[in-house]
């Protein structure tokens, strides 16, 4: 049955939904803060889509607007697109205008930012009975190359997904069956939040590709990443693997994450990834002050040695690199640290009850 979805944001990810649950049959709203993005969709009717992907064409936008209340009116799914240093100032907005029924769902989530979100909308007045969900990565591996054209070179088969609360997540499941069933939701916000990979295959290489970035040398973030790369890596997913095993849970490696989420396969997570034809292409930052650095650092690896604190798991190596990056990348805030995500001090057994129930 078609839905009626508001996509908040209109960049990579967002115009990539868009497209796509279009040419499945459902209603699609966007929006986003740059009127030129939102005029120049309007122009167009809607966003095309091409590459590796079950549906290319063109898919049609009923409302492309910065009126964000325009958007949500009616939506029956809003769908949350955007880099998590936007997802309290987007929550600010859209406080007053969510509406009873509706399912919210923060796609991608990193770093626990579902509790910030859910405290934001509280703290701004929020009095809709909504439905509050979180997925731990993009369906997507997208570029738009102009505004209203995107290239989708992979699209991941399975990834986790969470209801706030977790018993909340046959509702999820049984609402995105026939939509996106690529979303499990049968996981924690806990789990979800691990199980974002970003955070351990990002900040670490782009401080080794320093060098390249800061030469103006052009590359591809993936197709020349190095074994050394793979192996910090792998040092950041063993933090975060003992994090979780410390809290409880049950969550996969990097390498077992990646696999299952595009056709590659490897020994080690630098093969896995020199091995996925999904990530060819990519071209790597120009500048240190990148989203790898600028989001990753304090909404993901921040968070990570946040539960670390609670689950009293040692992070030298998550220590070690966010150390590096604040030493050398000016303008990082603050982020999800235990006392801003209100952990600070918790014990275990109060924070799991917090994110599961």
């Amino acid at each position: 049955m078609a839905k009626k979805f508001a996509i908040i944001g209109a960049g990579n990810g967002g115009q990539a939904f868009a497209g796509y649950l279009s040419l499945k049959g459902h209603s699609v709203k966007i929006y986003d803060v740059a009127q030129s993005t939102v005029n120049h969709l309007n122009e167009l009717g809607g966003v095309t889509i091409e590459g590796n992907s079950d549906f290319t064409g063109f898919g049609k936008i009923e409302l492309a607007s910065t009126n964000i209340e325009e958007v949500l009116k009616g939506a029956e799914i809003v769908l949350v697109v955007l880099p998590s240093i936007y997802h309290k100032s987007l929550a600010e907005k859209m406080a007053p205008y969510l509406e009873d029924g509706q399912f919210v769902v923060i796609n991608p989530v990193a770093g626990l930012g579902i509790l910030e979100v859910k405290k934001t909308l509280k703290e701004n007045g929020c009095k809709a009975n909504i439905k509050l969900g979180c997925t731990a990565t993009l369906l997507f591996a997208c570029r738009a190359t102009e505004v209203g054209h995107v290239i989708i070179s992979g699209k991941k088969e399975l990834f986790t997904a969470a209801a706030l609360p977790a018993s909340d997540n046959h509702l999820f499941s049984e609402l995105f069956a026939d939509i996106i069933p690529e979303f499990e939701f049968a996981y924690d916000a806990i789990r979800v939040t691990l199980d974002n990979l970003n955070a351990v295959l990002h900040p670490g290489p782009t401080l080794l590709y320093a060098e390249r970035i800061e030469s103006g040398i052009a590359f591809e973030y993936y197709t020349d990443f190095t074994p050394s790369q793979g192996k910090l890596v792998e040092a950041l997913d063993q933090e975060r693997v003992a994090i979780a095993e410390a809290l409880g849970i049950k969550v996969r490696t990097s390498l077992e994450e990646f696999c299952s989420m595009y056709p590659t396969h490897g020994n080690n997570i630098y093969e896995a990834i020199h091995h996925s034809k999904s990530h060819r292409g990519i071209k790597g930052q120009s500048s240190l002050s990148t989203r790898y650095i600028l989001e990753d650092i304090p909404f993901g690896l921040e968070a990570f040695k946040a539960m670390g604190e609670v689950a009293g798991v040692q992070t030298p190596c998550i220590d070690a690199v966010i150390t590096l990056s604040r030493a050398i990348v000016d303008g990082l805030e603050e982020g999800r640290t235990a006392k801003n995500l209100g952990i600070d001090g918790m014990t275990k057994e109060e924070f799991l009850k917090l994110c599961i129930g």
